[in-house]
């Protein structure tokens, strides 16, 4: 049974064997969890975003990553196995309960296949797509809760101790265990 947490603070500090960035279809790493790796992680990781971006785009001709898929690279500086890019909204900085739902489901699956057995993630598209928090941790719930088994846990990494709390209230719909880390 995966155990899931809530972890108040900055992603790149979180408890975990890899962390989950909220980007968007360039892999720009410039706000929220993205500019926060890239700050500590060094440019290294931007780098290979920028390499996947550019592989992508000589294969498929748009210059953008689909809405809800995810991309790994190395850790640069950051003491983790690997980060996971999600791209949780449009080019627009639109997103929607389904590409949430997709974001941890396929970030779970790339973690199984690295055997990696923690992944903390941020609250998908609730920062810089401006979706509704609480509808965004619900799907990450509804999302886990038909998750491939092989992971150990999930983080959930929230801004502060009052967005915890909220986080905290709705995992337990799903997750009666969940908790504050």
């Amino acid at each position: 049974m995966m155990k899931v947490s809530v972890f108040a603070g900055d992603i790149a500090e979180a408890p975990a064997e890899a962390i989950c960035t909220s980007t968007n279809p360039r892999l720009s790493l410039m706000m929220g969890t993205g500019g926060s790796v890239r700050e500590k992680g060094g440019f290294a990781i931007l780098r290979e975003c920028e390499a996947i971006l550019e592989a992508e785009t000589a294969r498929s001709g748009r210059g953008r990553m689909p809405v809800g898929s995810v991309w790994v690279t190395g850790a640069g500086a950051l003491p983790y196995q690997a980060v996971i890019h999600c791209v949780a909204s449009d080019v627009r900085a639109r997103s929607s309960d389904a590409v949430v739902r997709s974001c941890v489901t396929q970030s779970v699956t790339a973690a199984i296949q690295r055997g990696i057995k923690s992944v903390a993630m941020p609250v998908f598209a609730s920062g810089h797509a401006h979706f509704p928090f609480d509808s965004a941790v619900a799907s990450i719930a509804e999302a886990l809760a038909s998750a491939p088994e092989g992971l150990a846990e999930v983080i959930v990494v929230v801004r502060d101790e009052a967005a915890a709390e909220r986080a905290v209230k709705i995992l337990r719909r799903q997750f009666t265990e969940a908790e504050i880390r």
